[in-house]
C-alpha cells in the first residue's frame, strides 16, 4: 500500500494555498493525501529540508510583486520548484457581527492582501486600523473565535464565511479584478518527481 502523501501549506484552513494544494493533488494524481497546514513559507520550507513533509505550497508572487515572507525563506532553505498555479483571488470582507464605520474599524489579513486592498479600505473606512496577521484563513479563525475587537474584520476567502461561521460584510472587493496568485508547488531539492 502507498504512503499517503503530506502537503505542507502556507496557510491556514480557508487558505488560497489549500485550494492550490488540492489542486496540484488532483492535478498530479494524489488521491491519498493529508495537508498539513504550516502557516508561514519558512515553516513549509523547513519541514520540506527535515522530511516532515513530501511537498510543500507557497505563495511566490501576485500582482503587486514578490511576496515578501517567501522572498526571505528562500534565501534560508533549498527547494526544488515541481509546478506552479496562478490563481485568482475571491477575497471578501468577513465580520463576527455588525460593523459601526463611525469607529475605528480593524481590518485583519496576511500583508500581501492588505496592500492589495488597501486602498478601497482607505477610502471605504474613515478611521481605519490594518492589522498583518500570518495568513488569512487564520485571521477568519480568529475573528470566529472571538480574538479580535467587535468592530473588526478579515480579508479572507469567501469559503472562510460558511467554514468559520461568520458573516459576509462584503463579496467580491473590488480589489479581487485582476487579482492574483501564483503558487508553487515545491518538493526537497534532489528528489526525484
Amino acid at each position: 500500500m502507498a504512503k499517503k502523501l503530506i502537503i505542507g501549506i502556507q496557510g491556514d484552513r480557508g487558505s488560497t494555498n489549500e485550494r492550490a494544494a488540492r489542486l496540484f493533488s488532483e492535478k498530479h494524481g494524489w488521491p491519498d493525501y493529508e495537508i498539513k497546514y504550516l502557516i508561514s513559507t519558512e515553516n513549509v520550507l523547513r519541514a520540506l529540508n527535515t522530511g516532515e513533509i513530501d511537498y510543500g505550497t507557497f505563495a511566490r508572487e501576485s500582482r503587486s510583486g514578490l511576496v515578501a515572507e517567501t522572498e526571505a525563506a528562500i534565501k534560508k532553505y533549498a527547494y526544488e520548484k515541481i509546478d506552479e498555479e496562478k490563481l485568482q483571488l475571491d477575497h471578501a470582507l468577513l465580520a463576527s457581527g455588525g460593523i459601526d464605520k463611525s469607529k475605528t474599524v480593524e481590518v485583519h489579513s496576511h500583508p500581501q492582501a492588505l496592500l492589495e486592498h488597501g486602498e478601497f479600505l482607505k477610502k471605504e473606512f474613515s478611521e481605519l486600523k490594518l492589522i498583518k496577521e500570518a495568513d488569512t484563513g487564520g485571521a477568519a479563525k480568529d475573528l470566529s473565535e472571538g480574538k479580535y475587537p467587535k468592530n473588526s474584520l478579515v480579508i479572507a476567502s469567501i469559503v472562510c464565511a460558511e467554514m468559520y461561521g461568520l458573516n459576509v460584510y462584503q463579496k467580491d472587493l473590488p480589489g479581487n479584478i485582476g487579482y492574483w496568485v501564483k503558487i508553487y508547488l515545491a518538493g526537497k531539492k534532489d528528489s526525484c518527481f
